[in-house]
């Protein structure tokens, strides 16, 4: 018999929407929470029995007791992580995009005129966010010294007058970095981030044996970055032969502080036996490593796959509350498409109909939003994973869609990243609270204007 405390009222509670964390043996220990962006222990005596029973809605009475308790079974309306109401979809995000209270800006414009004008033009309608961040990128190409600089300086003029935070990072090809270059990019407030492109296959045969190998071409213009900018250099690679593992150990020989990876599912590497095997061992050994780095008291790479979904989790403000408010930027998509003309001045239309073809004027001159795929709709990871639509991908030069094959990866990642959430919470909170600080120290001040790190709210 359940306590009365913990007995729920017939047709008074709703299931949470919630992903179980399967283990390899079939156990579940942790339930990933999507609308209170938590992960929730599982009871030793319930962890077999747990997910075939959500399945299936075969509730027993410790279960249920269990759910009550946890607030898995709760009361409270069905707003926050869980699906969209009707009339709310989540929308694809463009070049303008709103997360919690930061707004998000992409910028590409080749004639410095459209480039000035768009960072006017955002600041103009960015009341009520705290923080503004510029991601800049011209397909990994440098823009010129003097289109990069009228940029960011007069970006800094604007968030400086409004007393608001602002960071700008630069997408570069890693064969565009020249020692003169990478001078200036250290001169001016900035974050790359350098797209190293494949990271190769360890050597083997006789190139093993007699370490004769061809020298990464990446490598140098990483290092020559790394003495200039420090942890203000983002290393981007794809994982399309070589390992995770492989990838973070050269790092850590190299002295990276920010390390990026896509792992991509059609590479050379692609139908290596047990390969899905092999990428969730490395992420689970990455996410140990950087655990036990913060144990120790100590700053450990900033792994930005599971770092940005983390992050992101601890925010954890649902985006569809923000979603077609009233005077908010969130419902603008597109934006580059209507540059330079003023987009501000164009009445962009929500459809609520969740197939309407995206970007395209009506007979009227409406801008139609676009939608979010259903695979995205349907996921259960839709809120942090960041190749979802309903969250802008840092991936700017990753075009793929949503796709089972390359979304299973997709999901791996954002267990990965769960579970590694879940061990943050056994740690010092001071030392996590201060890895992540360390992490978002991309965001410059203007001058007089206290930074307020209070946004990076720990739920532990």
């Amino acid at each position: 018999m359940l306590p009365m405390t913990t007995m729920p009222i017939p047709g008074a509670l709703r299931m949470r929407a919630m992903h179980p964390l399967i283990e390899g043996d079939g156990s579940c220990g942790l339930i990933y929470d999507m609308e209170r962006a938590a992960v929730v222990e599982v009871p030793e005596e319930l962890q077999f029995h747990v997910a075939p029973a959500l399945e299936t809605g075969d509730l027993d009475e410790d279960l249920l007791g269990w759910l009550v308790n946890e607030d898995l079974l709760t009361s409270e309306g069905g707003a926050g992580w869980s699906t969209p109401a009707e009339g709310l979809p989540g929308w694809r995000l463009g070049s303008i995009y709103r997360i919690d209270d930061e707004l998000h800006v992409r910028i590409g414009q080749d004639e410095e005129a459209a480039a000035l004008e768009m960072v006017g033009c955002v600041f103009k309608q960015s009341a009520g966010t705290g923080r503004v961040k510029l991601h800049l990128g011209w397909d990994g190409v440098f823009p010129g010294k003097r289109l990069l600089e009228r940029i960011v300086v007069e970006a800094t003029r604007l968030a400086g007058a409004l007393h608001q935070d602002l960071s700008c990072d630069l997408t570069l090809n890693a064969g565009e970095v020249t020692p003169e270059r990478a001078g200036f990019l250290a001169s001016l407030p900035l974050q790359v981030r350098l797209l190293c492109g494949s990271y190769p296959a360890p050597a083997s045969g006789f190139y093993a044996n007699h370490r004769v190998r061809d020298a990464w071409s990446a490598e140098t213009p990483v290092r020559l970055l790394l003495d200039l900018l420090g942890d203000r250099l983002t290393v981007h690679c794809r994982l399309d032969q070589g390992r995770l593992l492989d990838l973070w150990e050269w790092a850590k020989r190299t002295g990276v502080r920010r390390l990026d990876a896509t792992i991509l599912e059609d590479g050379p590497a692609a139908s290596r036996p047990g390969r899905s095997r092999e990428i969730r061992n490395d992420l689970m050994a990455v996410c140990a490593e950087i655990a036990d780095e913060l144990s120790a008291r100590r700053l450990p790479i900033d792994f930005k796959p599971l770092t940005r979904i983390v992050d992101r989790l601890m925010r954890s403000e649902p985006l569809e509350r923000s979603l077609g408010e009233r005077g908010s930027l969130a419902g603008l998509m597109a934006m580059a498409n209507l540059f330079p003309r003023s987009a501000f001045d164009q009445d962009v239309r929500l459809t609520p109909d969740l197939w309407s073809e995206p970007d395209e004027e009506d007979e009227q001159g409406h801008v139609e939003a676009q939608a979010a795929p259903l695979a995205c709709r349907n996921c259960w990871a839709r809120h942090v994973c960041g190749h979802s639509s309903y969250v802008a991908s840092s991936q700017e030069d990753d075009p793929r869609e949503p796709a089972e094959d390359r979304c299973s990866l997709w999901r791996m990642e954002v267990e990965a990243a769960l579970r590694f959430y879940h061990r943050l919470a056994q740690l010092d909170p001071l030392q996590v609270r201060a890895f992540f600080e360390e992490s978002s120290r991309e965001t410059v001040p203007p001058a007089g204007h206290r930074e307020d790190l209070g946004y990076l709210r720990m739920p532990f």
